[in-house]
This record gives C-alpha cells, sequence and structure tokens, in this order.
C-alpha cells in the first residue's frame, strides 16, 4: 500500500523548521506564480442553483483574504458550493419524512428502513470533506491562516519594520 502523508502546506504558511527562509521564499515565488490569475473568482458560476450560488459567493467572500484562491480554484469552489447546496435539500427531505421509513412486507408486518436519502447525504458529506480539504477549510486550516494574519497584521502595525520597508 502506498502512502503519500500529509499535503505539502503552502511556503507562506511555513514556520521554516524544515527549509531556511530563502528556500520558503523561492518555494513561495514558485508557488505564487503557477497560482495563476484571480480575476474570474468572483464570476459566480450559472450552472448552480439559487442556494449553491449563494454558497459560492458565501465561500469565495470569505476566503477572499486568505489569499489562495486563484481563477483554478474555481470548479473546485463551484462543486463544493453544488455539494453544500444538495446537503441542504437533503436535510430538508429527512426533517419532512424523517429518518427512518416504515415499509410493510408481504404479510402486511411494518419493517422500518432508513430513509434512501440517507445514503445520498452520506455520499454527499464525504465529497464535501474531501473538497474542503483540498481548499484549506478545515479548522486547522482555519488555525493557520488566523495564525498568519495575526502575525502580518503585526508586522504592517510595526513602525520599526515600516520605516525599514521605506
Amino acid at each position: 500500500m502506498y502512502y503519500a502523508g500529509r499535503p505539502k502546506k503552502p511556503a507562506f504558511l511555513k514556520q521554516g523548521r524544515s527549509e531556511n527562509k530563502a528556500q520558503l521564499k523561492a518555494r513561495d515565488e514558485r508557488e505564487r506564480k503557477l497560482m495563476g490569475k484571480t480575476d474570474k473568482i468572483e464570476n459566480i458560476p450559472q450552472h448552480l442553483d439559487s442556494l449553491g450560488k449563494a454558497y459560492y459567493k458565501f465561500l469565495v467572500t470569505e476566503m477572499k483574504n486568505s489569499g489562495l484562491l486563484c481563477n483554478l480554484d474555481i470548479f473546485l469552489l463551484a462543486e463544493t458550493a453544488d455539494i453544500m447546496s444538495k446537503l441542504f435539500l437533503c436535510n430538508q427531505i429527512i426533517n419532512n419524512d424523517g429518518m427512518f421509513l416504515t415499509i410493510y412486507d408481504r404479510f402486511g408486518n411494518p419493517i422500518s428502513k432508513p430513509h434512501p436519502t440517507m445514503k445520498t447525504k452520506d455520499k454527499y458529506l464525504k465529497q464535501y470533506m474531501s473538497f474542503t480539504k483540498q481548499l484549506g477549510l478545515s479548522p486547522l486550516s482555519n488555525a493557520q491562516l488566523s495564525k498568519l494574519n495575526a502575525k502580518k497584521a503585526e508586522e504592517d502595525a510595526d513602525p520599526l519594520l515600516q520605516l525599514l520597508r521605506g
């Protein structure tokens, strides 16, 4: 069995334990070149339903500050928004019908079976978890990004660093 290990963090999230600052800076520049443009990220894909469009807009708005999004992420964001919309619909169906359905066997005896939508919801949840990992939407990723944003805000407010930057 092949084990790939943890996915690499973007260079600007690293603290420099495995690579020195010069290596991290060079890697960060290479990663930023590969990211591509960000001019189309806010264009909401038209194939999404109204709820999916709202989720897409929400995801883009919330992730914009991270600096991680580019045009190459549009498909991933659209699919995540679509999955979120479908999960909402699954929840509505389950809330209306219940988690279990009563069916009757050939003798008229009631049998309780899980609602078929439960399987659908489970499949969408698995896809959602996979996509959120790709987009960096896990709590761990959020903690790392907030730490980075706090550090950047500290550096921006430091008068000595402002003076050195000119």
